[in-house]
């Protein structure tokens, strides 16, 4: 019965949300439907282009809305919009390239290619190979540290951001997939070091050149194309409900991991360059087999046979057909790439609102179509799944801790089979071991599907998400966290109450004995709770620098100093003194509110901003 149904769901999803599905031989029906799906989301749209395509031929291009709306600016061909991360194919392409020369095996260790101690924070023996950052596998931590910048004069070189910002490896090489800017830009950076071009310029004679796009930026400032620069000025950007972000320029040292910018056209040359023409050539490779090695899977989703991963392009499974591309959000923009291996057509799709999901994936299913869910069999990890689980695109060391909860997901798995995720939605199991993602929940922003999975000695179980692992975590560290963040809290609020009475006291004159050893405690507890509700307010903000990071770290060091001291000093002068009741319980508490302090600067690591 349970087999029943979820075939059923299977069926009713792919007839409901498969309404409109390409058509290569009728361009105006093609034009007829996108008309009709922009006219739907007018009221929430501010400029939008897209375009259809072959390998040889435009089926459809067009640009939608306004680049300024508060100015009336239409959209135009001309108009120029940030790629994101889709930029990370540019990085993709080249390593072929480079393999194709000879130049890179995919899976020798990287260390090989790399200067002498250029990467200092590896956690692990084991080799990290190409293969393993192109799938996102080389076990890196999340890094927010100086990812965007608020001024082009902070922007580093290449190599040297990378040598400075390093996050750690948390993981073994190939054992967790966890998507990583860094990753990326070290590919990046791989390549300028073996090409001995800076990777902005090896992009421009390899990739932009022969496909006549003249029409794209790819350095932090935009100046290796003044006309592209110039234009993006012109641009505003907005959050998916219309409200302004002002031009809100994306400025990134690893610009390698998303920073091109550019025209529809120009995307949609690259797009078309993607698929080869009647002869299996593109201009991208020299021989024919380097593009098909590009569309053949490197990793997989834990069935063993669905593809995850195709030399960094991540394959959509939900979608008809055979497809494979890349998303990608910069601070006020989207785009979405996709090519279609089996039925040789692609799409893509450029817009001023950051994190927009109607035009990048809701539109992206009526052009392609559902696929049948029907032929995934993920039987053999198909086991109860509820349960707390974190994102391994997270933080388990240093300073950035903290920011580890927000990855947090709770999964209930309701008897039907279906997952509940509070707050955000359930999701259908369409098959054994596979649950469908096709409403855009705040926690996965992308239409897709989710895989159980468990590791191979099955001691431990997760979920994959398209371009992360979920990994399973126990609900009592979960409580000892959030309760000690809560006592921190407290910590710091009773700081500031005591501050604010002891001054009342002395104000008239009723100041008591070793009162000043009180309200050091409590003005370094106070100022150890701001210091942290401003780091992580700078670093959601993706405004942190190092500089800053050093500061609150080695701010967190001194306030757990003085800390620590006075609260020795407390218990010792308790023994000495005689004092009252009153006065051992104000200590008494003094002291463990100090302790709460120093016990969660300890655990989650608050004091080393090195890394």
């Amino acid at each position: 019965m349970r087999k029943m149904i979820c075939c059923l769901v299977a069926a009713a999803l792919i007839f409901v949300q498969n309404i409109v599905v390409f058509a290569a031989n009728s361009d105006s029906e093609l034009q007829t439907t996108i008309d009709r799906f922009v006219d739907e989301y007018e009221v929430t749209t501010a400029a939008m282009s897209v375009a259809v395509f072959n390998s040889g031929d435009v089926l459809f291009e067009q640009a939608y809305g306004y680049i300024n709306i508060a100015e009336n600016r239409a959209n135009n061909f001309d108009a120029v919009f940030e790629w994101g991360s889709v930029g990370k194919l540019l990085v993709y392409v080249s390593i072929l390239q480079l393999v194709e020369q000879g130049l890179i095996n995919l899976h020798a260790d990287i260390r090989t290619v790399l200067p002498d101690g250029f990467l200092t924070k590896l956690s692990y023996d084991e080799p990290i190979a190409m293969i393993h950052l192109l799938n996102h596998t080389a076990g890196f931590q999340e890094s927010f540290l100086e990812l965007v910048l608020a001024d082009e004069s902070q922007v580093r070189e290449l190599g040297e951001a990378l040598k400075l910002l390093q996050p750690p490896q948390i993981f073994r090489p190939g054992e967790v997939t966890a998507y990583s800017n860094f990753s990326t830009a070290l590919a990046g950076y791989i390549v300028e070091h073996i090409s001995g071009m800076p990777f902005h310029a090896y992009v421009h004679e390899y990739i932009f050149t022969p496909l006549g796009m003249t029409q794209t930026a790819l350095r932090p400032d935009l100046s290796d194309n003044p006309w592209v620069r110039a234009r993006r000025e012109q641009v505003q950007c907005y959050t998916p409900d219309l409200r302004s972000l002002g031009t809100a320029r994306f400025i990134i040292s690893w610009y390698p991991a998303g920073k091109a910018t550019g025209t529809i056209s120009d995307f949609r040359k690259f797009g078309q360059a993607l698929l080869p023409d009647e002869s299996g050539t593109t201009p991208l490779f020299q021989n024919p087999e380097t593009l098909r090695q590009l569309h053949s899977p490197t990793s997989y989703y834990p069935d063993g046979i669905t593809g995850r991963f195709y030399h960094g392009f991540w394959g959509m499974p939900h979608l008809a057909g055979h497809v494979i591309g890349h998303g990608g959000n910069t601070t006020g923009m989207s785009a979405m790439l996709l090519i279609d291996l089996e039925n040789g057509f692609g799409a893509v799709v450029l817009t001023n609102q950051g994190q927009e999901q109607i035009y990048n994936c809701q539109l992206m299913t009526h052009l392609f179509g559902i696929g049948d869910f029907s032929q995934f069999d993920n039987s053999a990890n198909d086991a109860p799944i509820s349960g707390i689980f974190r994102d391994a695109r997270g933080f388990e060391r240093g300073i950035f801790r903290p920011l580890d909860l927000i990855s947090i997901r709770p999964i209930f798995q309701q008897e039907d089979g279906t997952l509940h995720f509070p707050f955000n939605g359930t999701l259908p199991n369409v098959v054994q071991g596979v649950y469908w993602m096709g409403l855009d929940l705040p926690m996965f922003p992308m239409q897709t599907l989710i895989f159980s999975g468990s590791s191979e000695d099955e001691t431990s179980q997760y979920i994959t998400v398209l371009f992360t692992d979920y990994i399973r975590t126990s609900w009592e560290q979960l409580i000892f966290e959030v309760v000690s963040l809560l006592l921190f809290a407290v910590a710091g609020l009773y700081g500031l109450v005591t501050l604010i009475r002891m001054l009342i006291v002395k104000i008239r004159k009723r100041e008591r004995p070793h009162s000043k050893l009180r309200g050091c405690i409590c003005a370094a507890s106070l100022l150890a709770l701001v210091n942290l509700i401003l780091f992580i307010i700078n670093t959601v903000s993706l405004q942190v620098t190092l500089t800053a990071t050093i500061a609150h770290g080695v701010l967190f060091i001194l306030l757990t100093a003085i800390i620590t001291s006075c609260v020795l000093i407390n218990i010792l002068r308790m023994k000495i003194f005689n004092l009252t009741k009153e006065q051992k319980r104000q200590r008494t508490l003094t002291s463990l509110m100090g302790a709460f302090v120093i016990m969660n600067v300890i655990y989650w690591q608050l004091w080393m901003f090195w890394i």
